[in-house]
């Protein structure tokens, strides 16, 4: 671990002996001050050597074109103000877009709705570059749509509306309902369900057949699943509620299943999942050819995952499966986006097998494998295959845990290549072809650059260097991240971060705030750009405040048994390493022991409130946002991976409950939810309230009417940040 700082960050470091601007929280949250560059809806064109992009003019957004190899804009694909419907003049907004497969035409999203963390609903326009024409993919008159796509030979599109999914043919814009039986609440056709979309992380449960000829889509039965309830003020003479459904922790699950829809027959198969077992997940499918599906299967406790696939070559008819890739865990498995499939039939997929996550390669029959990317590091996530060139794109922290590089290897394991600059935190977007990559790549104290690089890894051009922003930064006293490492008791060593007020001076005594998020598989401590998050812990160092962050066990980078060894006690490791890391920080000559707090949202919420309780002695203050307090609150994928069913392990769900602590609370406690918050329900915050009352224990609280998990719009996140400041400054 580094503990030397670079010469940017001994640098910044010592611009702030001199008088500069101070950070607020009006500036931080409330304006565009601290905002990085970024590439919106960046796609690779067919000919790999060309992209489009998302970008906002005087004129409304656009979609253009540039040249990879020069990095300069070719051409503008449409304009807001080409999209006007016969007998408008006001053009239609352009929210987003897709190409079809020869990229004649275009989707064009608009006036999307978010319906939860990922999907929305939205209307869908397809635009004809060369009529230069924009007609709608089905009635506007009707309900919005979700999930409009291109087939892959660009003659349909398919959408989804009202929980059914359909099809259009585009030559005639005639529409075919693929299902009928979709009901809110009750069938869901195409699109994943509340809980697959938030822990399985996808929104679009279909997929093309290559050829375009055939469809194949999730169906979720949810109508037994018990429904959870949120209410709405907005400001109306009797407050209105939203329903839908919320599987908990040994409750019951949607039922699913996969069907082939054949758009010439428009006959529909159910794909065989080769178990009379109904109880389980498929979080993951799609086809390795025109006439093949496979799928993943995970049993409902995700201890053992199958790869099957299905012959669909007849239409209404779908074969018994085969199963080519089995993996078993004591634990869990974690469902990634790392299955490829190569042209010969092998395959390509992540997985934990010799204690870190590898690359692995497959036969085709799954009797053979081979790990492409041994040693002790983690593979992050795969970028690519490129046939071609037989090799494979990848990120990973294999120097540090910190960071994350891009990399390549050969599909035989040999020539490891790193492609992207040594350090930081790289994040790379390969153009079709692999010839060139976009890498967006920043530090713990430089907001970094976007750069286009060839496919072997040689810088083009710096497309954007955040030029704005750095100029801007030099207008604060920013102090540097300094990396550490931390002895957090029995042996444990953990990694940290620590940010010290301007003008630090050894011989004082200063209160830190340890900010965190702790959860499984996740990472705080990166040597990468924090963003406005960053920005709020440098004012908290201007108050005076040393700032600490810390990843306890369980999280991520640092290989198989660290991350696994928190299973079944959720909350037990990572508390224990949050409450030794502050009697650490005591320790220190220069900190003040008698004012340690700690913040955190979500997880890091949840562990807020238990380092308060069973750290009563450690911490004086803690903020809890949007906690989950007991895990029987929460959803049953998330936790049950972590937890196993609560009918196994009670003391598991009990013991690391802050509700069952909250008579050891002795120092002052803020707790803060969003009553819409449709992931974490405030039910987890109503019953730590009620706990704490019971107890007679005095703590302050802040609710946020309409806001959900995020607690964010207009100057919500101001306000909320602005009461955590003053909060921190009289408590702590």
């Amino acid at each position: 671990m580094k503990k030397v700082l670079s010469a940017a960050a001994l640098l910044l470091a010592a611009t702030t002996t001199f008088a500069q601007t101070a950070l607020t929280n009006r500036t931080i949250w409330y304006s565009n001050t601290f905002s990085s560059d970024e590439l919106v809806n960046l796609e690779s064109m067919n000919d790999g050597r060309h992209y489009s992009t998302l970008e906002r003019t005087a004129g409304g957004n656009e979609v253009s074109t540039y040249d990879y190899r020069t990095g300069s804009k070719t051409g503008t694909v449409v304009r807001q103000s080409d999209l006007v419907l016969p007998g408008d003049v006001v053009p239609l907004d352009l929210a987003g877009y897709t190409f079809s497969g020869d990229e004649r035409a275009v989707m064009v999203i608009t006036q999307k709705e978010d319906l939860y963390r990922h999907s929305y609903f939205a209307y869908h326009y397809v635009y004809d570059r060369k009529a230069k024409t924009v007609k709608p993919l089905t009635d506007p008159i009707g309900s919005k749509q979700r999930l409009a796509s291109f087939s892959p030979d660009g003659s349909h599109a398919a959408f989804m509306r009202d929980n059914n999914l359909f099809t259009v043919d585009l030559a005639t814009m005639k529409e075919t309902a693929i299902t009928t039986d979709g009901a809110w609440n009750e069938v869901i056709n195409g699109a994943p369900d509340w809980v697959y979309e938030e822990e399985f992380e996808f929104t679009q449960a279909y997929a093309w057949s290559p050829d375009g000829k055939k469809l194949l889509y999730l169906r979720s039965d949810e109508s037994a699943v018990e429904q959870a309830e949120i209410p709405f003020y907005e400001q109306q003479l009797y407050p209105g509620l939203y329903s839908y459904k919320y599987p908990k922790p040994g409750r019951t699950n949607s039922t699913v299943s996969l069907h082939v829809y054949d758009l010439a027959s428009q006959r529909t198969s159910t794909v065989p999942l080769g178990t009379s077992e109904t109880d389980l997940y498929l979080p993951r499918f799609g086809f390795t050819g025109n006439s093949t599906v496979w799928y993943m299967r995970l049993d409902r406790l995700q201890h053992e995952k199958l790869i099957c696939t299905s012959d669909v070559s007849d239409p209404g008819t779908a074969k018994a499966p085969r199963t080519i890739y089995t993996e078993t865990s004591p634990t869990y498995i974690e469902v990634t986006n790392d299955l490829y499939f190569l042209r010969d039939g092998s395959f390509l997929l992540t997985n934990e097998q010799d204690g870190w996550n590898h690359i692995v390669w497959n036969s085709a029959d799954g009797k053979t494998q081979r790990i492409l990317t041994p040693g002790n590091y983690d593979v992050v996530a795969v970028k690519g295959v490129d046939e071609k060139n037989k090799r494979v794109l990848y990120t990973a922290s294999k120097l540090d845990p910190t960071q994350q590089d891009v990399w390549c290897i050969g599909l035989d394991g040999e020539g490891l290549k790193q492609l992207s600059p040594a350090g930081g935190f790289n994040e790379a977007a390969f153009s079709r072809g692999f010839q060139y990559f976009i890498n967006t790549r920043s530090t713990a104290n430089d907001p970094g650059t976007i750069a286009l690089h060839d496919g072997n890894g040689t810088l083009v051009k710096t497309l954007k260097n955040n030029a704005r922003l750095n100029g801007t930064l030099k207008e604060y006293a920013l102090q540097p991240k300094e990396f550490i490492t931390i002895a957090a008791g029995e042996g444990v060593v953990l990694n940290a971060w620590m940010i010290k007020p301007p003008g630090f001076e050894a011989t004082k005594k200063y209160p830190v705030l340890m900010t965190q998020y702790s959860g499984p598989n996740s990472n705080k401590v990166l040597d990468q750009w924090g963003g406005r998050d960053l920005m709020w812990h440098q004012l908290m160092a201007q108050k005076g405040y040393i700032v600490v962050c810390v990843d306890p066990r369980g999280t991520g980078h640092r290989g198989r048994d660290f991350r696994h060894m928190t299973y079944g006690e959720l909350g037990k490791y990572e508390t224990e390493d949050q409450v030794g890391a502050a009697k650490w920080l005591g320790a220190l000559p220069y900190v003040d022991a008698a004012r340690i707090g700690i913040q955190g949202w979500s997880y890091g919420g949840y562990m807020s409130a238990l380092c308060i309780t069973k750290g009563a002695d450690t911490f004086k203050a803690a903020i809890a946002v949007a906690p989950v307090t007991n895990w029987r609150f929460y959803d049953s994928i998330y936790t049950e991976r972590y937890m196993g069913l609560p009918q196994d392990n009670a003391s598991g769900y009990d013991d690391n409950s802050p509700i069952n602590h909250v008579a050891e609370l002795k120092g002052n406690f803020l707790l803060i939810h969003g009553l819409a918050d449709d992931n974490v329900h405030f039910q987890n915050s109503a019953e730590m309230i009620t706990a704490l009352v019971k107890a007679n224990k005095q703590f302050d609280m802040m609710v946020y009417p309409d806001k959900n998990h995020g607690i964010s719009g207009g100057p919500t996140r101001m306000q909320l940040f602005t009461r955590m400041t003053d909060f921190l400054l009289e408590k702590l």
